[in-house]
């Protein structure tokens, strides 16, 4: 690797991408098994359009069944015509953003997540062309993008514990234009931020901002709880 440290590497769209593409390849992930959950996929889209690299994320809309206002990644259910769950992301992309799966160049998976309605969550990482005239469909409000720069300093993640499953884990919150992300999209970007850095990203309070603004919005629905 030519580069000796991260704000370099973070410039370079190639070297970037060789590097997230190393450590996907050379690292054991890790597998939840599936049991009776609701196999799915989300593609975390990784843009490098406006001077630095982003990912591409959605504010969902207000009228869908699950998530209504959250901020999070394309994606969704597995299809039984479905080859494999890199398909389903893809697929799922497609129908939300307008990301055509032959524009996108796939580096690797993440971990296993699961969400608290049941969602057994495979993230993919993959690469798209800049600019892309991405088109939203009904299931979103609008198109957002996070810093990836900014997603990998200390100054920025907060967190708080909480009970899942019958295990401690922190609930990440992070601030971007547009709103919070939370939750089990937090959880998935954290994770995928940590494994560039090659450490754990450091992380502070939750913000009494951040805090209302997912209580505001969890206000407005039913189903679930707070925190994934």
């Amino acid at each position: 690797m030519p580069h000796t440290n991260l704000e370099d590497l973070i410039k370079d769209e190639n070297a970037l991408k060789m590097h997230i593409k190393s450590i996907l390849q050379n690292r054991r992930r890790r597998l939840i098994p599936k049991d009776d959950l609701r196999e799915s996929a989300v593609l975390i889209p990784l843009s490098f359009e406006g001077g630095g690299p982003s990912v591409v994320v959605t504010k969902r809309s207000m009228a869908v069944e699950h998530h209504r206002g959250e901020i999070s990644f394309p994606g969704g259910r597995s299809e039984p015509d479905d080859p494999d769950l890199v398909i389903t992301a893809l697929r799922e992309a497609e129908e939300e953003i307008g990301l055509s799966r032959d524009d996108v160049e796939v580096l690797g998976l993440l971990d296993d997540h699961i969400s608290i309605l049941g969602y057994h969550m495979t993230p993919v990482v993959g690469a798209v062309p800049c600019p892309y005239r991405f088109t939203i469909n009904a299931e979103s409000e609008v198109l957002l993008r996070v810093s990836l720069a900014s997603a990998l300093k200390d100054t920025v993640w907060m967190a708080e514990k909480t009970t899942f499953m019958g295990r401690e884990i922190n609930i990440y919150y992070l601030e971007i234009d547009g709103g919070i992300l939370w939750g089990a999209s937090a959880r998935i970007f954290k994770h995928f931020v940590d494994l560039i850095a090659g450490r754990t990203i450091g992380f502070g309070p939750v913000s009494p901002k951040a805090k209302g603004w997912v209580r505001e919005l969890l206000g407005r629905q039913t189903g679930y709880a707070a925190g994934t």
